[in-house]
């Protein structure tokens, strides 16, 4: 049984409404990382990884589950570690809130990197590791501001990374070979190696219950946030995969440290492929 939790008045203004929470959680599933693992798990599953991707999103969607209860019973500020400090003890919240402290911070100076190369290559000359600080000051800055100003920048930024993704399926599709899919191996070792890094493609979902308190009708939108924006994120994941190994075969993609953009350019179209390579830039 769920214990009874003290009722408190939340002292964050709650200004984010539905869609921009399931913006903020799409955010944060969709990065950099399909930009770039869709080569790895084609390395290990083949054409495959398709299986691998829906595995995955299924896995997540079990998850996602625990944490839109919890939400619905309490949506209250700081997600794992005050569901872990009240439902079974102050130390395991402890626990929760510094590892997902930590493991947030590696994860923002990565991606401030990986924007800073990723700017390098179409800009030679640019300091690496001077622009990837000013990138984690800047959007540290942001947050600051307020939670109404930073989901209406990531809003702008989710809508560029999905437009862009949106173009690779669709004019992608164009160009696709349904021969490029074999073999076809779904009983393989090799796509339970691919569900475990493409779940961690995954990984952003719980990012809408960290701010609980800051979102409208919480205890309806925050678990519709968490399951809308898993089901968006699972199709988009699905579509890309599919028409990547249309594009290229699994062998072409496989091992690529910019598998969509070399898949883009099947189509002969230098423009598309530079489309691709900036939604890229963005999602880092």
């Amino acid at each position: 049984m769920i214990p009874v939790a003290e009722n408190k008045t939340p002292a964050l203004k709650r200004s984010i409404g539905l869609w921009s929470a399931v913006a903020i959680n799409v955010g944060a599933i969709i990065g950099g990382g399909i930009f770039v693992v869709t080569g790895i798990v084609a390395g290990y599953a083949g054409s495959a990884f398709i299986i691998s991707m829906i595995a995955a999103g299924i896995i997540a969607f079990i998850t996602a589950t625990s944490f839109a209860k919890l939400t619905a019973w309490q949506p209250v500020e700081g997600g794992a570690y005050e569901y872990g400090r009240q439902l079974v003890s102050p130390y395991a919240g402890f626990l929760a809130g510094w590892m997902w402290l930590v493991a947030n911070t590696f994860t923002g100076a990565a991606v401030s990197l990986g924007f800073a190369y990723y700017l390098s290559a179409a800009i030679p000359g640019v300091p690496v590791n001077v622009v990837a600080a000013v990138m984690c000051l800047v959007f540290t800055a942001l947050n600051l501001v307020g939670a109404k100003e930073s989901a209406a920048v990531n809003n702008i930024f989710v809508a560029i990374k999905l437009s862009v993704l949106a173009f690779f399926v669709v004019f992608g599709a164009l160009f696709a070979d349904t021969a490029n899919f074999a073999p076809f191996t779904p009983l393989s070792s090799g796509v339970l190696y691919a569900t475990f890094f493409i779940f961690f493609a995954y990984g952003g979902f719980a990012r809408v219950t960290v701010i609980a308190e800051e979102i409208k009708d919480a205890k309806r939108n925050v678990p519709r946030a968490l399951l809308l924006s898993l089901g968006l994120s699972m199709l988009v994941y699905v579509s890309v995969g599919l028409v990547a190994v249309g594009l290229l075969g699994a062998d072409g993609l496989g091992g690529s440290a910019s598998p969509l953009s070399e898949a883009m350019a099947v189509s002969g179209s230098s423009a598309a492929v530079q489309v691709i390579s900036f939604g890229g830039l963005v999602a880092t």
